[in-house]
């Protein structure tokens, strides 16, 4: 990468989208406190989401917004993608009998007896 293109934020000032709503733009400031800004295609914000790190913390639950299904390459098991509004998306590889428990606790556990156990 040329050296004149790298751009080395110190912080973020703010963030907007452009007036066609078609791109992100990220102003900027430098270590020397030059404002910069940076234009991306929108598409690029679930890019962004995804890798930046974040703490895990089982006990913090995120609220799901959409989940899907399906089968995986191997055939038997299942592939389930959960995302959340924020745009975090993650997905599991899961046996078909992994996904009957879940559904056993969905529809006969209660709130009480699904805070003390868990399936595994």
């Amino acid at each position: 990468m040329n050296e004149a293109s790298r751009i080395d934020a110190a912080e973020l000032d703010s963030v907007r989208l452009s007036p066609d709503g078609q791109y992100l733009i990220l102003l900027l400031r430098d270590a020397a406190g030059q404002k910069v800004s940076l234009s991306l295609p929108k598409s690029c914000a679930g890019a962004i989401l995804t890798a930046a790190p974040r703490p895990t913390e089982a006990s913090l639950p995120h609220a799901l917004d959409v989940w899907t299904m399906s089968l995986a390459e191997n055939g038997q098991d299942v592939i389930m993608t959960f995302c959340t509004r924020e745009g975090m998306v993650m997905s599991f590889a899961v046996k078909p009998w992994q996904v009957q428990a879940m559904a056993t606790v969905a529809a006969h556990g209660t709130a009480r007896d699904s805070a003390s156990r868990s399936v595994h």
